[in-house]
């Protein structure tokens, strides 16, 4: 009787655990939306205030209306004093990965390890991700142009197969650049 119990319990385990390797893909959350600073953990993530965020990345420089540049290839676009949109790019490598720790010159298997197989994007040089916050799932295309913030998107750019390019904004953003 006792063996039958403890093969029930490593049998929980077992399935608990495999169930669990799954869980991490399935939501997108704000702070899935984010960087990591490698040196220190302090993270940047959608809807942080800029303040908070420049604790983390110092000053930037504005570059366009609303998007500032900051050292080690870190871009931020801010609407209402808040994070909206994130990009990386190649000088952030050694400095900065996301928060499910994809990073610059990785090749896309290894973003999708990190992020799942939704990707609905037609091309082998672009990885999308694009999650619709309030219904709480991936989606299988890319939206239509929409006012709502309420779909998060991240995308991934390859060069000969590594990313160059990493990006996280809102559907308001993507749609209209503000």
């Amino acid at each position: 009787m006792i063996r039958y119990f403890c093969l029930l319990i490593l049998l929980i385990l077992v399935l608990g655990g495999c169930r669990g390797g799954d869980e991490q893909t399935e939501k997108f959350t704000k702070e899935d939306m984010g960087i990591v600073r490698i040196d220190n953990g302090q993270k940047v993530y959608y809807g942080m205030n800029r303040a908070d965020a420049e604790e983390v990345l110092g000053t930037g420089q504005e570059h366009a209306r609303g998007v500032f540049e900051y050292d080690s290839g870190i871009a931020v676009f801010y609407r209402d004093d808040a994070v909206v949109a994130i990009r990386m790019e190649e000088e952030s490598k050694g400095h900065y990965q996301t928060t499910r720790g994809a990073e610059i010159g990785m090749e896309i298997g290894e973003i999708k390890k990190r992020y799942g197989e939704y990707d609905p994007s037609p091309s082998d040089d672009i990885l999308e991700y694009f999650y619709d916050n309030k219904k709480g799932k991936f989606l299988e295309k890319s939206p239509p142009k929409t006012e709502s913030p309420d779909i998060f998107i991240f995308s991934s750019m390859f060069d000969d197969g590594y990313a160059d390019t990493l990006l996280f904004m809102d559907s308001y953003y993507a749609s209209y650049g503000k």
